[in-house]
């Protein structure tokens, strides 16, 4: 079965997603392929394109994991709140796991589901906007999700994911800190160059949730000790790439801990592996950001073509400015 899974797949994939497309490209084509294939209730397909992401760790140009992709295929519409499009989104998703009862991608797909029907109710704004009304339902699917993913886990934890969404539900059910570092510390033993537990950690230790600047740093650097062995210092860089996205947009290097001379040497480890244009743009302008006119002026040389707009904020004015000061390296 999980030949046949995988020899689908591999014929599905190479029709739906081409090899030639940049990253973004690349990122909307799997997603969408993802989307399609469980709008069509098509599920031992999405079986046989999970079980390859998995096994092999395939990942796009940038470096991101491909299974991250798939599972961002299927997420539910949180801008709609009506309980019938959950319902049914739901019983797809049960479907899913009534026909194929062995699949972790299928288990994990659900719990999820049961984590976005959570924040839908809660929305993403600091605990003070909430309506009283919403943690009620808020905690309830949180609940709902916890307790399947505990009674589905020796299937579903072969899969990261599952760890990856175990601290979702930390964070958003506010689990003391031994609980969350007991959990942080088996996710990264059984899978340790999976990305997004990291990730997911990190939304549980900014300061908008259960930590602060400081312990976003000592994390930082203790991703690096479990990564090393492939990543060398990767990952303090995309540590602190994902926690700007998420919490520190353009204030990083005012309102973080981060260190860029220790982020450059990370920099440098990611596009040794991965030079990939969405690397280069992105880190292009952390350069910029950070101040460092000598590595803005070395990064940006390497773009090729046009600058990709979402790594600049979505201002290309911004990096004709980052280009045009760099430019003037030497000349004050």
């Amino acid at each position: 079965m999980a030949k046949l899974r995988l020899l689908t797949f591999v014929l599905l994939t190479v029709a739906a997603v081409p090899s030639s497309a940049g990253e973004l490209e690349d990122r909307r084509a799997i997603e969408q392929h993802v989307a399609a294939l469980f709008a069509s209730e098509k599920f031992s397909e999405l079986d046989g394109m999970a079980d390859e992401y998995r096994t092999t760790e395939t990942r796009t140009s940038s470096g991101l994991w491909k299974l991250t992709l798939f599972y961002a295929g299927i997420h539910g519409n949180s801008s709609i709140k009506a309980p019938k499009y959950w319902d049914d989104i739901e019983a797809k998703a049960l479907r899913w796991t009534a026909q194929s009862p062995t699949s972790p991608a299928a288990h994990n797909v659900y719990a999820y589901l049961l984590i976005n029907r959570a924040w839908m109710h809660r929305g993403s704004g600091w605990a003070h906007e909430v309506k009283p009304e919403a943690w009620a339902p808020f905690a309830h699917h949180l609940k709902r999700s916890r307790e399947y993913l505990m009674q589905r886990r020796a299937i579903a934890d072969a899969d990261p994911r599952w760890y990856e969404l175990m601290l979702m539900i930390a964070r958003a059910e506010n689990w003391d800190r031994n609980r969350f570092d007991q959990l942080v510390d088996e996710a990264v033993l059984r899978y340790p160059y999976f990305y997004q537990i990291y990730f997911a950690a990190i939304d549980y230790l900014v300061p908008k949730w259960h930590g602060n600047r400081e312990e976003v740093e000592k994390f930082a650097n203790f991703a690096v000790e479990k990564t090393r062995g492939r990543e060398s210092n990767g990952m303090y860089a995309r540590v602190y790439w994902y926690a700007s996205q998420t919490q520190y947009t353009t204030r990083l290097f005012t309102d973080s801990a981060v260190a860029w001379k220790r982020m450059s040497v990370g920099v440098d480890d990611v596009l040794a592996r991965y030079p990939d244009q969405w690397n280069m743009n992105n880190f292009a302008a952390f350069a910029c950001l950070a101040g460092d006119r000598e590595k803005t002026r070395e990064l940006i040389a390497r773009i090729e073509g046009r600058p990709i707009p979402s790594a600049w904020h979505g201002s290309i004015k911004w990096f004709d400015s980052c280009k045009a000061w760099a430019d003037r390296l030497g000349n004050g």
